[in-house]
């Protein structure tokens, strides 16, 4: 009860009142004198990820709007991409203290997202097919490096005790902010155009780099001085092909990960066939709506199936069914999904069927696979890591996206063989590398 006394001992205690600041610091984990910085991580993470999720259902429609050869070079230009943007952050993280990379990067992405709206807003038919790849390679190598740069910031920022009670809160801003930006898109990608998207991305990533700067004020002295190309450098993604290489446990978790990233490509090109042969009617921006609007709300019940599998469901099937059968859902998933949008090519199908696959991957599937890395050494860990996630991962999509042309001259009977040999490869690969996990374990 309110004002309730305890006079035990002859003392008296009255329970202090629930002010904002006591109810924000018990939300959010944070001490009192560091909940400024808390939620400046929290507001940081949720704009970042929320300009994200403005821009990429807008990707994959335009994505959409193309033919497949060309969807698979846009694929294959954002490995190269990726690369060339790897070198060039090394050499700056190199010369540059973290301060004034960070900001930077944040400044390039402000003034980037604001060229490519105004690009949108002005572009001619000449000129859409090169908008269009450069927008795709841009939001796709910013998603890599805006994660790892933003939470390279956090680790340094706080120290291992406060990060474990202060991470849970930051992790849930960037959820919100995908789940925020997926339902804006979902709900008014039909109503806006290109260009007032893009713009509201830039405000957001604004809204970003100015609490990122406000965080940075906060940052260690010592911090940045050994800090690591975020995404890896080129250097380190070669130690990481030695260490695979040399190891089976690596280079099966490796092959493990191509595997994923070749079969969900092949699910996203038939995604992007069915969007295009759906609206392919309508006048090209009014199409182009359409299309983001349906990978908008894809999106959305993605982000809000994943939460409720990351609260209630995904932690008890690795207690309690196991790291194998974890690994192996999303290859399963995989194969039920190529089939049923292969029989059946549709909105309604799609939808349903992406929000499953990739729900079970996000809330499953990744953790499962984080897991995995507990039983290697930290060299490895973090070699391996930045080349399997990185390099292996963006090599996959490039090669997902020609095979699918590859596999779809190959007739209906050949193509099923296919698509079943690479799934349950794909889940066999998982089995064994959770059986491998658990020799690991019981032999520390």
């Amino acid at each position: 009860m309110d004002g309730e006394h305890d006079q035990q001992a002859g003392t008296t205690r009255t329970h202090a009142p629930a002010t904002p600041i006591r109810l924000l610091s018990k939300f959010t984990g944070a001490e009192a004198r560091e909940l400024p910085l808390v939620l400046a991580s929290i507001l940081c993470a949720f704009c970042l990820f929320c300009g994200y999720s403005l821009a990429k259902p807008l990707r994959d429609a335009v994505a959409a709007g193309h033919e497949k050869e060309w969807v698979a070079s846009l694929l294959t230009g954002t490995l190269i991409a990726m690369l060339g943007a790897s070198v060039v952050v090394g050499v700056l993280v190199s010369r540059l203290s973290w301060r004034r990379f960070v900001l930077a990067a944040h400044a390039v992405w402000v003034l980037g997202a604001i060229g490519l709206a105004v690009w949108f807003k002005l572009h001619t038919a000449a000129s859409a097919k090169a908008l269009d790849s450069t927008f795709f390679i841009a939001v796709s190598v910013f998603n890599l490096l805006s994660l790892s740069i933003f939470w390279s910031t956090v680790t340094d920022i706080f120290a291992s005790d406060r990060a474990k009670a202060v991470f849970p809160a930051i992790g849930l801003g960037l959820t919100a902010g995908n789940i925020a930006g997926s339902w804006t898109v979902s709900t008014y990608g039909k109503q806006v155009d290109a260009s007032t998207l893009v713009f509201a991305s830039a405000a957001l990533l604004a809204v970003s780099g100015i609490c990122a700067a406000f965080m940075l004020r906060s940052l260690p002295a010592h911090a940045g001085k050994a800090h690591r190309t975020p995404g890896g450098s080129i250097t380190d993604a070669i130690e990481g092909l030695r260490l695979a290489l040399r190891s089976d446990y690596l280079g099966r978790l490796a092959f493990y990960v191509l595997l994923y990233s070749v079969t969900g490509t092949l699910v996203w090109m038939q995604q992007q066939a069915i969007l295009k042969a759906e609206f392919q009617s309508l006048a090209a921006d009014v199409a182009r709506q359409n299309r983001t609007a349906v990978s908008g709300t894809i999106d959305l019940y993605a982000n809000i199936l994943t939460a409720i599998l990351q609260l209630f469901i995904a932690g008890r099937i690795l207690r309690f069914v196991g790291v194998s059968a974890a690994l192996a859902l999303t290859p399963l998933t995989t194969l039920a999904a190529l089939l049923a949008l292969y029989f059946s090519p549709t909105v309604a199908m799609l939808i349903p069927v992406q929000v499953a696959r990739r729900g079970i991957h996000y809330a499953i599937d990744r953790p499962a696979r984080e897991v995995l890395y507990t039983v290697v050494s930290p060299q490895e860990r973090y070699k391996s890591k930045n080349l399997i996630d990185t390099f292996v991962y963006r090599f996959g999509d490039a090669v997902g996206g020609w095979s699918e042309a590859l596999v779809a001259k190959l007739g209906i009977v050949a193509s099923l063989a296919a698509f079943g040999t690479l799934c349950l490869g794909f889940a066999g690969i998982g089995v064994s590398l959770g059986q491998s996990l658990r020799k690991r374990e019981s032999t520390k």
